[in-house]
Order: structure tokens, then C-alpha cells, then sequence
């Protein structure tokens, strides 16, 4: 073998050394890929599976109760909201009380009925009614048509239209494990869930009961020109337990009817 050749050869073998290395690292680089993407897929997966089962069951408890209480109270740097809501067979009944810093206070009152609906409006200075011929939208959750107006009286924090909504939802929530109000929960934060969008001044996170799904707090951080204010929400449901005398009508006598 001349010197050419074992030039060639040394040549050859330091290129065959180089390329192994190089297949070497490469196959490293997609072990690590791998693992990165199946530990993705399995976080993913398990934010799935919660979301699947939290909408399952609040949606369980939309459709299959004719018979539903509920109070949601929210408080903000401007004023407290109570909201209670009675829901018997095929009416619904929601009182909203509305209380500033000042300590005014105004009142309204909204009763649907299959073929009707009456709202009663009063603050510190009046008391006016008015009376719409309307067919009610149809309650519940998941039951949406072209051509049927529904409406959802619980709220679901979990909600998805669809299976796309659903995943990237997964991809974008945190999910975590807390205690509120003694109970167990999951902390919901997800910049792009439709059911609790956050701006960019904003921070929310939506708690929920693991056992049933039902929201227990909404908590908002907003911070504006240095100033962080919190927003928070608190819900309670309870179910067959509303009475006949709930859904009873203010005294139409003391109301203004408005056209």
C-alpha cells in the first residue's frame, strides 16, 4: 500500500467516524424527542380525560334535573352582585340584587315561563314590569341545533363545542389540585378557554369542585396602571329543593307595566 492509498483510507475512516458520531448523536437527540413528546402526550392526555368528565358531569346535572337552586355572588372594587336562581319543571326564576359602595341598591327579578317571560325592575325610585310573548329557549348543555334555542343555567367551566375545542384546551390549561370553601378542587388557568377568557391585564382562575364539576370560585387579578384589584365569584348549587312559593311573582300592583 502506497502512501496515497493509506492517506485515502485514514481519509475514509475519520469520515466513517464523524458520521457515526454525528448518527450517534442524532439518535440521541431523537431519544430525547421522543420522551419530551410522550411525557407531552400524557400530560395532555390527563388534562383531557379531567375536562371530558368535569363537562360530562355538570352537563349530567343540566339535563337530567328539573329541579335546580343556585347562587352566584360576585364582588368587585365597584359593587356586590347576588344572583339566586329557581328552577322548577318548565320555570325559571332569577333574582339579581345589586349593591354599589355608596350602598344604593336596584333589584330585578326575571321569571320565564314556557311562553312567556316577566321581567320586574326596581331601585330606590321606581318599580317598572314588562311582559314578552316569547317561546323560551330549551335548557340544557350539548343539545345545540340550527334551528333550536337553547340555553345553559350551570356553569361549566369544562365546556367544549367540539373535540378540537376540547384538545386545545388541554394543551393550554393548567390543571392543578386545591382546596376551596373545604372542599376538593381542580384550579383551572387557561388564557384561551372561551367559558373564562383572561386580557392581557388580567389573571383568572376557575375553581371546581373534582367530585361533581359544579363551579365553586372565579377569582380575577386585574392590574391597571400599577393597581391590582381582585374580582371574585362564589357559586352554590343545591338541587330538588325548590318550592312552588320561590317562583311566586312580585305583586304586580306595585310595578309600572311598560309596553
Amino acid at each position: 500500500m502506497d502512501k496515497n492509498e493509506m492517506i485515502e483510507n485514514e481519509s475514509k475512516n475519520e469520515k466513517q467516524s464523524v458520521e457515526k458520531k454525528k448518527m450517534k448523536l442524532w439518535k440521541k437527540v431523537l431519544i430525547v424527542i421522543a420522551i419530551i413528546l410522550v411525557i407531552f402526550i400524557a400530560i395532555v392526555l390527563r388534562k383531557f380525560i379531567i375536562l371530558s368528565n368535569m363537562d360530562s358531569k355538570v352537563s349530567e346535572y343540566e339535563n337530567n334535573n328539573d329541579n335546580i337552586y343556585s347562587k352566584i355572588v360576585s364582588t368587585n372594587s365597584e359593587y356586590t352582585t347576588h344572583v339566586e336562581g329557581y328552577i322548577k319543571d318548565d320555570v325559571i326564576k332569577y333574582v339579581v340584587e345589586r349593591t354599589d359602595k355608596s350602598g344604593n341598591k336596584s333589584k330585578l327579578t326575571q321569571i320565564t315561563y314556557p311562553n312567556e317571560r316577566k321581567i320586574y325592575a326596581e331601585d330606590d325610585n321606581t318599580k317598572v314590569m314588562r311582559i314578552y310573548k316569547e317561546e323560551a329557549p330549551k335548557r340544557g348543555s350539548h343539545i345545540e341545533t340550527m334551528n333550536l334555542s337553547t340555553i345553559s343555567t350551570i356553569v361549566n367551566f369544562a365546556y367544549s363545542m367540539s373535540i378540537p375545542e376540547r384538545i386545545a384546551s388541554s394543551i393550554f390549561t393548567s390543571i392543578k389540585s386545591v382546596d376551596v370553601n373545604e372542599k376538593e378542587c381542580y384550579e383551572l388557568n387557561n388564557v384561551f378557554n372561551s367559558n373564562y377568557m383572561q386580557s392581557k391585564n388580567s389573571k383568572i382562575k376557575a375553581y371546581a369542585e373534582k367530585a361533581t364539576g359544579l363551579p365553586v370560585k372565579y377569582v380575577e387579578i386585574v392590574e391597571e396602571n400599577g393597581q391590582k384589584t381582585e374580582n371574585v365569584t362564589e357559586y352554590e348549587y343545591r338541587f330538588n329543593c325548590v318550592t312552588d312559593e320561590e317562583l311566586a311573582e312580585p305583586d304586580e300592583s306595585q310595578y309600572e307595566l311598560q309596553e
